[in-house]
């Protein structure tokens, strides 16, 4: 499709066994408008992000929600942000500077992602570079704790990126995207057989974009490339391998700040850093997959990832303080080098069997991760700027040293799960892990090493009752742990955090797969909770515990064979519960108390066969600013649209989506006093693709 898109915030195993099929089979072909009228779905009704086995989405006795390729596609999605407003309780936290993507689920920030049911980047507090969507088949959002099945993390859940896959038959497809604010991008992907037993899949991007943040910012760049190969040397054995690189370049800025009325109320195209402020980063991403039916029964696996990125920000300005005048701000300029390098081993056995009429999937594993951060920054200060009548004369200081580190961080983790079906409506799970992990950190200026180990055991359980074949009543608990990143201003590291969750819902789907929806109720809480240090940037504190009851409702799937939605719905009381240093009963950050969206698409037919008329609204309610509840953004209604027409034996699809069409102005994601990110303005984006 030929995609506009203006003003976009930031650069933005197949195995034989049925169990495991979900994981690798080849990608779902999305269905092209024909004379019925009917588009690929938006729903997926089988997952292994929460078990690591192809499990139905209804037997999962906790919430998840899955956004298809078909969405992000309809949808004309560039940003990971986008996609995930298809799901309740999920919000954009920050950038870090226009640096990665972070996000919040159920109220708890999420600063890694897994791809392929991997994790990425355990000694970073966020990712390296922005996710291309090019090779994304779909997105899945655990909701609550999944500790025991990837090792770590926070109670809020985790978000998994499903890649696309070689495919049985040959397909291609290219795309051109342009727009406003000098943004341009093409992608295009290649998959088919290329022998009996091997298949393979290229894909590829690069994109730039000006932005809508002013014109004294450089233009974001990114480029994007990856190979995917699924070999069958035997019957029983197949293996994949996946390789992968992105780069990115772009200015790097914090934001807008709160002026002397508390109150954002800065034009959202101001920018307070310098045009020499910028970060450039790359990730390369290599990962061997190997399934083995060793029997009827049962199934071996071995996993191997490896991760090398490199952060580089260039002389990155970061706002300091707002002078009681209320305009002059000070700033500092950092020289920063992030080196990283995570290696990810796992070997797993899953066996099904049943023990007297009872049936069981036993899935045990062990695991081993080594992170490594090699972490250089230099610093100074740099001139003021007043944030009403900005003159941007301020030129790259002489930096000195601050920091420089070599941080190790080896997880050593075994686990088991049981999924138990007792009978056709009654099914059970459990599962249990233990995670020990070792720290070393060398601090080259003070010639000193701090060495920390920490360990948990987490467990999960849950019940789903199924009375008709359309609805499961499911209930469970989960426990979360999560290693710190951060440290204490005096150097020591944080305590781990732990995390617990209970959950109730319901899960129905009363047109046979075409719709689902899942409506739940949750209670989640935090202890060791870390936060940035208000009055030390690059350092952390540690906020006692934090409290978050909701309710959720998610919806997919097809209304009529021509009509499909995705709507979704949430409400958090999010406090904090326990404190010395913010009072009890303060509001988390950017979490609000109400959000919403809705997108519904309809193909229409006759004369007009192959002309889709889409729309959506999302509704976003007011969040606190900080942890201090000094401040709030005002919560916010955006509408979109997109029109797009395939033609008819063509293989052409020609869209045009208009983004935020009301121009309305608004906070996307709030930080803190001197970090807040504005949302896009009206945007349009039109897009031109070929399939083969």
């Amino acid at each position: 499709m030929i995609r506009w898109l203006a003003g976009v915030a930031s650069p933005c195993l197949l195995v034989s066994s049925p169990v495991l099929a979900s994981t690798v089979e080849p990608e779902r072909e999305r269905k092209d408008i024909v004379v019925t009228g009917e588009r690929s779905a938006y729903t997926d009704d089988e997952t292994d992000a929460a078990t690591r086995t192809a499990t139905p989405v209804r037997d999962i006795p906790q919430s998840i929600q899955i956004v298809t390729r078909s969405v992000i596609e309809d949808q004309n999605s560039i940003r990971l942000t986008d996609v995930l407003s298809n799901v309740s309780s999920v919000q954009p936290t920050t950038t870090a500077g226009n640096r990665g993507e972070i996000f919040q689920v159920r109220g708890f920030a999420t600063p890694r992602y897994a791809i392929d049911g991997v994790l990425l980047n355990r000694v970073s507090d966020r990712s390296e570079v922005f996710l291309d969507l090019a090779n994304v088949q779909s997105v899945e959002v655990l909701k609550g704790p999944a500790s025991v099945m990837y090792g770590q993390g926070d109670p809020g859940g985790v978000i998994n990126i499903s890649t696309r896959r070689p495919t049985d038959r040959p397909t291609a497809e290219m795309e051109i995207q342009g727009g406003s604010f000098d943004f341009a991008r093409v992608s295009a992907t290649a998959s088919g057989p290329v022998a009996d037993t091997l298949a393979v899949r290229f894909t590829g991007a690069a994109q730039t974009l000006e932005g809508f943040r002013g014109a004294e910012t450089v233009d974001s760049t990114r480029q994007f490339i990856a190979a995917s190969t699924r070999w069958s040397p035997a019957r029983a054995t197949i293996i994949n391998l996946d390789l992968d690189h992105a780069s990115q370049r772009g200015p790097f800025e914090r934001g807008l700040v709160v002026g002397a009325d508390n109150r954002i109320t800065l034009p959202r195209d101001r920018f307070l850093a310098e045009p020499w402020s910028r970060t450039a980063a790359h990730r390369s991403r290599a990962s061997l997959d190997i399934a083995h039916d060793a029997a009827e029964w049962l199934t071996l696996r071995l996993n191997a990832r490896y991760v090398e990125a490199t952060v580089d920000d260039d002389y990155a300005i970061d706002n300091r303080a707002l002078a009681s005048n209320g305009r002059t701000l000070t700033r500092r300029a950092t020289v920063r080098t992030e080196q990283l390098d995570t290696t990810d081993i796992r070997g797993e056995a899953l066996a099904r069997f049943a023990t007297a009429g009872i049936g069981h999937t036993v899935l045990a594993g062990v695991n081993y991760s080594r992170a490594t951060l090699d972490f250089v920054n230099d610093r100074a200060n740099i001139a003021a700027i007043d944030i009403l009548a900005p003159l941007y004369t301020a030129t790259p200081p002489r930096v000195s040293p601050n920091a420089s580190f070599l941080r190790r961080s080896d997880l050593y983790g075994a686990y088991v799960q049981d999924q138990v079906t007792v009978t056709n409506w009654l099914k059970l799970l459990g599962s249990v892990r233990h995670d020990e992990v070792r720290d070393r950190q060398t601090d080259r200026h003070a010639s000193a090493r701090a060495d920390r180990d920490s360990g948990a055991t987490t467990f999960r359980t849950g019940i789903v009752l199924q009375p008709v074949a359309a609805v499961s009543l499911f209930g469970g608990f989960g426990q979360s742990f999560q290693p710190q990143t951060g440290q204490r201003v005096d150097g020591s590291y944080l305590d781990p955090e732990r995390g617990r969750q209970w959950e109730a819902g319901v899960k129905f789907d009363p047109a046979g797969d075409r719709l689902t929806a899942t409506v739940s109720v949750f209670d989640i809480r935090k202890r060791n909770v870390a936060t940035a240090d208000p009055g030390n940037p690059g350092f952390s504190i540690q906020t006692g515990e934090q409290h978050v009851r909701g309710a959720e409702l998610d919806i997919a799937g097809h209304l009529t064979r021509r009509w499909q939605v995705i709507a979704n719905a949430s409400h958090l009381d999010a406090t904090i519960s326990k404190d010395e240093t913010f009072a009890v009963g303060n509001r988390l950050t950017n979490v609000p108390r109400w959000s919403a969206r809705l997108w519904s698409s309809y193909v229409l037919g006759g004369a007009v066969e192959g002309l889709t008329m889409a729309g959506g609204v999302t509704r976003v309610g007011r969040r606190s600013g900080d942890l201090d509840n000094s401040f709030f953004v005002d919560g916010y209604t955006t509408f979109d649209a997109t029109v797009s027409y395939t033609i008819p034996r063509t293989g052409l699809e020609l869209s045009v989506t208009g983004r935020n069409l009301t121009d309305r102005y608004f906070i996307e994601s709030a930080v803190q006093r001197l970090e807040n990110y504005p949302g896009a303005p009206r945007t349009v984006i039109g897009s031109v693709r070929a399939r083969f």
